[in-house]
């Protein structure tokens, strides 16, 4: 046995003397203390109150309601209530015996249930129950059905054939199907103005259906939405357990690697998308609709990449229609709201899980080990409209409901009645009620007693809360049910009429449940409620299945938006170097999507005599495959076996015969590998992964960027001639402000040195001579990758300045490789497929002033290049 220490006292808790001024200073501040719900404290916190008022004679006032001590799960400790309740003189002690909340002729119902039992209706002897007494003067609004009063308290009876206890299951089933068909009937009388509150039609919101389960929340669900009542459950179920997070999941994965098919597949099989079986066969053959839904995936994840996650799923979610979808579905409001809520809560990680995979790995995990702990992750009330409420009995305590229905309370299945080796928490009478773990108490061991009397007792108290939340209306489900003999309202309601001094009363009533028959239960019932008159029915559940709800036909206002007259002011926004080059074609020529090929490079690509790197497939998923490999890739490894392998796997992934390209691929990664990047030898071959960051993420502020003043400074650095003049002149885009966003594939550092790698699996012709470097001139100028690589120095540029302390441009900025993946050859070295720049430090300088302060500088001055 394991026992709780008994309760410090406040100077015990503390350290002396700083404990003792503490205990003075809070006497002499606060000269009296009022503690509300006091039924939920513990042990300790009713010492250190007494010792700092009660025993220094200054008044405290313990307000609480012991009937309502529901949250011993929580620490509260309702001995602690009753050892206070003990030390406190009769004549301190006060009752508030008048309510304000119910109708009158509920209270008098009941009373009548919980006064059945005499003295002892909650077990313990300190929690008396006193009849309420209903508030005089107050103004109230009666219940009206078909222009009757109905008794308020409904007793439903589930009666099995013969004596037999119905089996839980199938007493679920019915319970839920009944209370469902019966606030169906309702609603129905609300809508043609036949069930009113006062002078008002009732409506969704007076009703609330009180679970102690959420699995029962979800079975009530069920059978609401099966007439078409609209519904709402409070629950603590974490959003990353449900089908949206799932299939959140399944599309974010197939965004990240959209040219992964398999992927794909899948989220478009799920109800964010809503293709069939069919439709997807369909696309087998179809292969134009099937490249279309490819190419769409790419621009989600260029939008991803460039803009953040949220931006792209907006475009998703409208361009997809994906609301309008999910409405569909009886519970689409549900769906709708977790994936509303999963989408923000994504927002929020992003920001210290940056990047594709960061935030993917993110929700991979908040799904695999979900916890209830983080209110963020609760699930929330997908409407705050006129709705049924579903909630359980520990959320509905303080709040109130014109009608309540209490469809399980019948449910008394106890954890004291486990195995042998369940440990048990009880309170030892003989101990002044300190606290006891028993572990391994046997069946007559006196642990069991006691726990099973404070778990039934707290039974009680939460029966008390839900048959109380009532204002007009409430119904019961009760019967013969396996386990219901220790259900609350089988001591309530069953007990027996003597119990010798030796019986313990709770197997007493236990055995005289089980042993009573179907008729023989409904004679107990008309025996207690006998004094409570025609406020108790007692009838058998309705077995009718329902009929479907029709809300009432609503008149729709004429709404007509205001117009508007003042002037817009300018709104920051995220830009990218695809917004500054709007018409050119800009990440997708990584992917091989539109790349323009010379006439006579397209003639030497038909004469090619055999396959190699040139003739392997062109377009998105191609090219995302080869960065994908070139990301996953070690690059120092040698092992021929651990790159064909990887890129054997990778290939798959992305809907690429492995069997055919396996050695071509490969091939080219060796190739690329070895390649001299510069006339010094560098190699990526001697690059370790310890000192390469991939996929670097940035994002970094601009006050006005515009077109013309960017324009100037290419132009005053000597871009205007050459291959990139026609593209400096045609630089046009709308002003921004805001941040500038993007992604670099590479950043490399080799001896002190930082290198920005960009890869580009281009085709721009059959033979090496393609990619000679006049040729890559013309295509970085044709692309404005001439733009994008300045946006991307910047960006190092500003990086490194925060990360090395003596950092400067010209001894730490190696500069600019662009890979032309196809053309690169170590026998041809530099010359062919690398394009190499290391901007001026003058023209970074001013371009980091420009995106800083939107300041182009003065013509023919000349700028810091510091």
């Amino acid at each position: 046995m394991l026992r709780r220490p008994a309760a410090r006292s406040a100077r015990g808790a503390t350290p002396s003397p700083t404990g003792a001024a503490l205990v003075e200073t809070l006497r002499h501040r606060y000269a009296a203390a009022l503690i509300d719900e006091f039924q939920d404290t513990d042990p300790v916190q009713y010492a250190i109150f007494r010792d700092i008022y009660t025993d220094a004679g200054k008044p405290v006032f313990l307000v609480g309601d012991p009937k309502q001590a529901i949250y011993s799960f929580r620490g509260a400790d309702i001995f602690a209530y009753l050892t206070a309740r003990n030390d406190t003189p009769d004549a301190n002690r006060h009752t508030l015996d008048v309510n304000w909340r119910s109708d009158p002729r509920l209270l008098t119902a009941l009373n009548a249930v919980f006064g059945a039992v005499g003295n002892q209706p909650f077990l313990f002897d300190g929690i008396p129950f006193h009849p309420a007494i209903p508030a005089d003067g107050k103004q109230r609004e009666p219940l009206w059905i078909q222009g009757q009063r109905e008794p308020p308290l409904q007793v439903w009876l589930l009666e099995p054939d013969g004596d037999k206890p119905l089996d839980k299951g199938d007493a679920s089933r019915q319970a839920a199907r009944a209370t469902a068909a019966e606030i169906a009937r309702l609603l129905n009388l609300g809508a043609r103005d036949q069930a009113r509150i006062g002078d008002r039609p009732l409506t969704g919101g007076d009703i609330a259906v009180l679970v102690r389960s959420h699995w029962q929340g979800r079975l009530i669900r069920g059978e609401l939405l099966r007439l078409g009542v609209p519904s709402v459950q409070h629950a603590d179920d974490n959003v990353f357990v449900s089908d949206e997070a799932l299939q959140l999941e399944w599309l974010l994965a197939a965004v990240a690697e959209p040219g992964d098919e398999g992927r794909v597949r899948t989220t478009l099989a799920s109800d964010l998308f809503g293709l069939s079986g069919e439709d997807l066969h369909r696309l087998r053959e179809a292969e134009q609709s099937w490249t279309a839904w490819l190419e769409k995936f790419q621009d989600y994840r260029l939008l991803w990449r460039e803009h953040g996650f949220m931006r792209f799923f907006r475009a998703w979610l409208t361009g997809e229609e994906v609301p309008q979808r999910l409405l569909a579905f009886r519970d689409g409001e549900r769906r709708l709201t977790n994936l509303l809520h999963l989408a923000e809560l994504l927002q929020v990680a992003g920001r210290t899980h940056p990047g594709m995979v960061g935030l993917l790995k993110w929700l991979g995990d908040r799904r695999r080990v979900p916890t209830n702990r983080d209110e963020e992750q609760q699930l929330r009330l997908e409407s705050d409209e006129n709705l049924v409420r579903i909630v359980t009995v520990h959320k509905s305590k303080g709040l109130e409901y014109d009608v309540v229905f209490c469809p399980f309370l019948w449910d008394g299945r106890l954890r004291a009645d486990g195995k042998g080796g369940t440990a048990l928490l009880y309170h030892d009478p003989a101990d002044a009620g300190r606290a006891i773990l028993a572990v391994g108490a046997d069946e007559e061991h006196p642990a069991r007693q006691h726990a099973r009397r404070e778990e039934l007792a707290e039974n009680l108290r939460l029966f008390y809360v839900a048959l109380t939340r009532a204002k007009q209306r409430c119904t019961l489900v009760w019967g013969k049910i396996k386990e219901a003999e220790t259900a609350p309202p089988a001591w309530l309601l069953h007990h027996p009429p003597v119990i010798g001094p030796s019986q313990d009363p709770l197997k007493v009533t236990r055995q005289r449940f089980k042993d009573l028959t179907t008729s023989a239960l409904r004679g107990d019932l008309q025996t207690v409620f006998a004094a409570a008159g025609e406020t108790i029915a007692i009838t058998p559940l309705p077995m009718a299945s329902g009929q479907r709800y029709r809300p009432p036909a609503l008149a729709e206002t004429a709404l007509q938006a205001r117009e508007f007259t003042g002037p817009l002011p300018e709104f920051w926004r995220v830009g990218s170097f695809t917004a500054l080059t709007a018409g050119h074609s800009v990440e997708a020529p990584d992917y091989d999507m539109t790349a323009t090929i010379p006439e006579a490079a397209e003639a030497t690509a038909v004469a090619a005599p055999s396959k190699g790197i040139f003739e392997f497939p062109r377009g998105a998923r191609a090219g995302v495959c080869l960065h994908t490999l070139f990301e996953r890739l070690d690059f120092t490894q040698g092992e021929d076996e651990r790159l064909e392998t990887l890129v054997g796997r990778t290939l798959t992934g992305h809907g690429l015969d492995a069997a055919e390209w396996t050695p071509v691929v490969a091939d080219l990664a060796r190739r690329v590998l070895a390649t001299p990047l510069n006339s010094a030898g560098l190699r990526l071959a001697t690059v370790t992964t310890d000192r390469r960051l991939n996929e670097m993420e940035f994002t970094y502020p601009l006050a006005k960027l515009r077109a013309d003043a960017l324009r100037r400074v290419l132009e005053r650095h000597g871009y205007a001639t050459g291959p990139f003049r026609d593209m400096i002149e045609t630089l046009e885009f709308n002003p921004l402000r805001g941040y500038m966003k993007g992604f670099i594939d590479l950043v490399f550092e080799a001896d002190g040195q930082f290198w920005l790698v960009d890869y580009k699996s281009n085709w721009l012709g059959a033979e090496p001579a393609a990619y000679r470097r006049e040729r890559l001139d013309e295509a970085m100028a044709r692309e404005a990758y001439l733009l994008q690589y300045l946006i991307y120095t910047v960006a190092l540029h500003r990086y490194l300045r925060l990360r090395l302390p003596d950092y400067d441009y010209e001894r730490h900025f190696g500069g600019v490789f662009y890979l032309f993946l196809r053309g690169m050859d170590p026998a041809l070295g530099p010359d062919c497929g690398v394009f190499h720049d290391r901007p001026a430090p003058g023209l970074v300088t001013a371009l980091d002033e420009l995106m800083a302060t939107g300041n182009a500088g003065a013509d023919g001055v000349a700028l810091d290049t510091g």
